[in-house]
């Protein structure tokens, strides 16, 4: 049964994002006003340590990320997170209270990354940005064991275009991923995007289309390493996926687990009904996003306490 709050939180978002990303012509102007809403989010605790660092690149200026972890403790292994927002918006702020409650719930340092964003910074900075903060980890001395990647929305699809490229690259492949809602398929080619066209309060079949343009520019919509759906899905390590039934993302993460499994991997996907997109952000606000939580710590903690 879906609370209260959540049904609220539902109302809420179609009358205000919903209409907003619709309608998204100005990026910058819209990143301003998302940016204004980040301020109302919860409040970090203060028993949370968060950690700003900058990750160089081979050429250019550093990623901004931040370490957010409940202790000091260099040897827990490492979440490596990637924010949604469309690829044109989004950040360290917006996510910082769903990277601390991941910390909590899987035992592990998140690494929450700010990777360029479009259209100044089209594809594919995102996931070169990805890839130089997988390497740095490695330098680091952290074993691809201990390490798991995760995201949500884009954020989602970017983790899985970066385990392809890290299969594509030789790279030893991370212990396993967490998928919150991922975008998978850029050409927007799945049944949900008009079968739920209205029952999803956030997103529209229009904003996706023109932030994947602004993404995108001129390249390939179903690019494997931008729509990572229709990439060769062998060999990525185990996977949990999150999604609402309700948004028009569902059949992304429907295809996706099923040919993971087709191509001989692990993965899981999870239904819940009537949430909003990516309702895991809104932790703070809504029970489902709490709960949900907890069960993505479960699948990282099991993972990588194994391995450990």
């Amino acid at each position: 049964m879906v609370s209260i709050r959540s049904a609220l939180m539902s109302a809420v978002l179609r009358r205000t994002i919903k209409k907003q990303l619709d309608s998204l012509e100005d990026v910058v102007q819209f990143r301003e006003n998302m940016a204004k809403a980040e301020g109302l989010s919860a409040k970090t605790p203060d028993n949370v340590i968060v950690t700003p660092l900058n990750i160089p690149r081979t050429s250019g200026a550093s990623i901004p990320c931040e370490w957010i972890q409940m202790e000091e403790a260099s040897t827990k292994p490492v979440l490596l997170y990637f924010h949604g927002g469309c690829y044109v918006f989004g950040g360290l702020n917006g996510h910082r209270d769903v990277a601390w409650r991941l910390a909590e719930a899987g035992d592990v340092r998140v690494l929450l990354v700010d990777y360029r964003l479009a259209p100044e910074h089209p594809f594919p900075a995102a996931l070169e940005d990805a890839i130089e903060c997988y390497r740095w980890l490695l330098a680091q001395g952290t074993t691809p064991d201990k390490i798991a990647i995760g995201g949500d929305s884009a954020g989602g699809g970017l983790s899985v275009a970066t385990l392809v490229n890290i299969k594509n690259l030789g790279m030893p492949m991370p212990n396993c991923s967490i998928l919150l809602s991922p975008w998978t398929d850029l050409s927007l080619s799945g049944d949900s995007i008009g079968v739920n066209a209205n029952s999803d309060v956030m997103l529209t079949a229009g904003a996706l289309k023109k932030t994947a343009d602004h993404y995108l520019g001129q390249s390939d919509h179903t690019a494997p390493l931008a729509s990572p759906l229709f990439a060769d899905l062998s060999g990525l390590p185990a996977t949990f996926v999150q999604v609402s039934e309700s948004e028009i993302l569902l059949s992304d993460a429907q295809r996706l687990v099923t040919k993971m499994v087709d191509a001989g991997g692990e993965a899981m996907l999870e239904t819940w009904p009537k949430m909003p997109h990516v309702w895991q952000i809104l932790a703070s606000r809504v029970p489902e996003g709490k709960a949900a939580i907890v069960k993505l710590g479960e699948f990282l903690k099991a993972r990588l306490r194994s391995a450990a």
